[in-house]
Parts: C-alpha cells; sequence; structure tokens
C-alpha cells in the first residue's frame, strides 16, 4: 500500500453511519467498485473476493476447470497461484520464467499435454508477462488463459490494461498491493457464464441475491468469500489515487534505469516498459556473488532491494504443499490422489525449474515509490552508480 488518509476514512465512516455494511445494498459500495474496476480494465464483469487467491480460485472455476485438468503456472509466483489451481481440482504444472521473471512461453509449449486445459502468466512485481505470445499459444493449442495480476493491479501492456488479455484474470488488494482493503480481491472477465459461476464460488447464494440469476445450473455448492462494505469503500477511494501513483513510478523508473545502464549494468527484459506498473526496476549479473554484491551495497545506501531469490513462498523450491503432494485437508478430496487425475499428475522437484533458479539467484529488484521526490531518485541514483562499480569488481 503505498498512500491512505483522510479521504478513505470519511468513506468508511459513511459506510458505518448508513448501517448498510453487507454489500447487497442498493448502490453499494462492492457494487460501485465492481462496476468501476470492469470499466478500468476494460471488461464486462467483475467481481469482489476475499482475496487474490479466492479470486484466482473463482475464475478458474468459472471457466470450468477442474479434475481432469493441468494449468502451467509459473516458478516465480507467490505459491497461492498453484494452490488456487488445487482448490479448483486441478493439477498444477510449473514452468520456467525467463529473464522478464515472468512466465516463459518457450518453456510453457514444451510443457503442455493433452491434458493442459489452461495457463496462468503472473504479472511478478508488476512486471507484465509476454502476454502477445502467451495468448498465441493459447489460441494454437486452444488453452484457457487467467492472468495473475495480483502483484500489478493497474499496471498495463501495449496500451491494454492487465487483465483484459485472458478469458479471466485475477487481482489482489491486500495491503501490499498498488491499492489496498487491507485484504482482498477480485475477478474479471468478459465472459457472461464465467462471471455467474465465479459469484457462485465466490457466494453460495450469489444466485439468490438476484431473482433473475435463480437457474439450475448455477445452484452448485459455492463458498462465502463476499467481500464487505468496508472494503468496498476503501476501494473505491484507493482507485482514485491508481492511475497518478503508477505514472509517477513509471517514470521514476524509466530515469533510474537509464542510470544503471549508463553504469554498465544489464537490465532485466521489461515485456511493455511504457505501460507497466513501474513498482520495480529490475538488473542482471554475471553470477550471485556480483548480485548480493550489488544488493548489499544499495541497501546500506539505505535504498530497497532484494534478490527474487530470496522471498520465500515466491519461489517454487519454497511451495510444501506442493512438493509434498498435500493438495487438500482429506485425501478422498486431495487433487493429487482422486482417480480422475490419474492421468494428470506430475512429479515435482527442486530441481524441475533449474533455468529459474539461476534467474532469480543472478537478478536484484530495487523498489520504487510513487512519493520518492527530486531528491530521493537522485539518493537512488547515486546508490546505484556506487554500488555499480562494485558489483562489477566482485
Amino acid at each position: 500500500m503505498y498512500r491512505m488518509g483522510e479521504a478513505e476514512v470519511r468513506r468508511v465512516r459513511k459506510v458505518i453511519q448508513s448501517g448498510r455494511m453487507f454489500r447487497y445494498s442498493e448502490g453499494g459500495e462492492c457494487a460501485t467498485f465492481e462496476r468501476d474496476w470492469a470499466a478500468h480494465v476494460g471488461v464486462k464483469y467483475a467481481r469482489l473476493t476475499t482475496s487474490g487467491t479466492t479470486a484466482l480460485y473463482a475464475a478458474l472455476v468459472g471457466l470450468g476447470i477442474g479434475p481432469g485438468c493441468q494449468v502451467i503456472v509459473p516458478s516465480y509466483t507467490y505459491m497461492a497461484t498453484a494452490l488456487a489451481v488445487l482448490a479448483a481440482g486441478a493439477i498444477p504444472v510449473v514452468a520456467d520464467v525467463d529473464e522478464s521473471l515472468t512466465l516463459s512461453p518457450k518453456d510453457v509449449e514444451r510443457r503442455i499435454t493433452r491434458y493442459t486445459k489452461a495457463i496462468i502468466p503472473v504479472h511478478m512485481v508488476g512486471l507484465p508477462s509476454d502476454m502477445d505470445k502467451i495468448m498465441r499459444l493459447a489460441r494454437k493449442h486452444q488453452l484457457l488463459v487467467v492472468e495473475d495480476a495480483c502483484q500489478a493491479v493497474g499496471g498495463g501492456y501495449k496500451g491494454k490494461k492487465l487483465g483484459r488479455f485472458g478469458h479471466a484474470a485475477g487481482f489482489s488488494f491486500n495491503f501490499f498491493k498498488n491499492i489496498s482493503a487491507g485484504e482482498g480481491g477480485g475477478f474479471v472477465t468478459n465472459d457472461e457464464q464465467a462471471f455467474l459461476r465465479g459469484s457462485v464460488a465466490v457466494d453460495c447464494c450469489a444466485y439468490y441475491w438476484n431473482p433473475d440469476e435463480k437457474r439450475a445450473d448455477l445452484q452448485f455448492a459455492g463458498h462465502n468469500f463476499r467481500a464487505n462494505e468496508f472494503s468496498g469503500a476503501l476501494l473505491n477511494e484507493q482507485l482514485k489515487r491508481l492511475d497518478d501513483m503508477l505514472d509517477r513510478m513509471r517514470s521514476a523508473k524509466q530515469e533510474l534505469l537509464e542510470v544503471g545502464l549508463e553504469a554498465g549494468l544489464r537490465s532485466i527484459k521489461n515485456n511493455s516498459l511504457e505501460y507497466e506498473c513501474g513498482s520495480h526496476l529490475g538488473f542482471y549479473f554475471k553470477n550471485e556473488k556480483a548480485a548480493r554484491t550489488f544488493c548489499d551495497r544499495l541497501k546500506a545506501q539505505k535504498v530497497s532491494a532484494f534478490l527474487p531469490m530470496d522471498t520465500g513462498r515466491h519461489v517454487y523450491t519454497r511451495w510444501d504443499p506442493l512438493l509434498r503432494y498435500q493438495g487438500a485437508h482429506h485425501p478422498a478430496l486431495d487433487p493429487f490422489k482422486i482417480e480422475a487425475n490419474r492421468k494428470c499428475r506430475v512429479e515435482y522437484s527442486l530441481d524441475m525449474c533449474q533455468d529459474s533458479l539461476d534467474i532469480l539467484n543472478r537478478a536484484v529488484l530495487i523498489g520504487m515509490h510513487p512519493d520518492n521526490k527530486r531528491a530521493r531518485l537522485g539518493q537512488m541514483a547515486k546508490a546505484i552508480r556506487a554500488a555499480a562499480k562494485e558489483a562489477v569488481r566482485s
């Protein structure tokens, strides 16, 4: 979360004073945000949920993903991407990332089988995946695409908003995202059937609140991942801040990228520098030692930096439930054990995406902030130049 203030306080106070805290009310906060968020992304439908994980789960359910399906996910993403696939009853297939730190289209194609039904490109740390190549692959192999834009809220790719390219997309609005309700998420789609099914996955009585939606095919046993009006109120104010913040970060990133390149550094691959979130600037080094030298020098100068390899549950080697084949709380519900997935099962190992581990160990990411002033950017530029000299010598 970058900014939150009195505007959000006033909006939440208004909800409390109204006494209408349940999301299904005339002109409610959640409904307002869903309408505006769909318009912002450029899609027809949006539904708020309790988290990015439940948003991805709802999108997968909405599109009919379940037992008998393999879904390809990247090796560098929060483990919830893979766990959402398991929650839907399907089997995650882990693929390498490339030097954009996002899903490698080349490795995706290598891992497609007759059981592959969907791809989840993750726009990691605000960096968009190569959606042109991903969508070409999807069309070639008749696969569904669910964008995981949880870490790239508001970002774009070649002039269009992330979340608009795939058949559905999930977003996160938790404390660490570009706009925040503390915790929360949402999925979007242009597919009415996927929206209605996904809405039941979010709210077991979704068809009940609107008499027009009382359809027998939608009355399956869903869950209750409904958002509340407090979340909607916060997000309605947060949305007003989003574009300006991303504009500032993109501009700062491009400025500091030039500094790094002039200092002899090599940039990560940026798939859409003009439209991405701009939340992270990245460089590659010849080896892990040089990367850590650069990172440590930046941190000594009070510049936020990290190696992607150090981000715990965001690297597949730390996805313990997956590596242990623990897909559910009960064996009878475990996608790894049910008969429908017998032919979909895959072997997981710590070295199954070795190329990704090499990339993640040699990259350094530098965090941007929309409130960085000229003086602060100057300090960061100076630190990058100094750190680059030391890294080259290591």
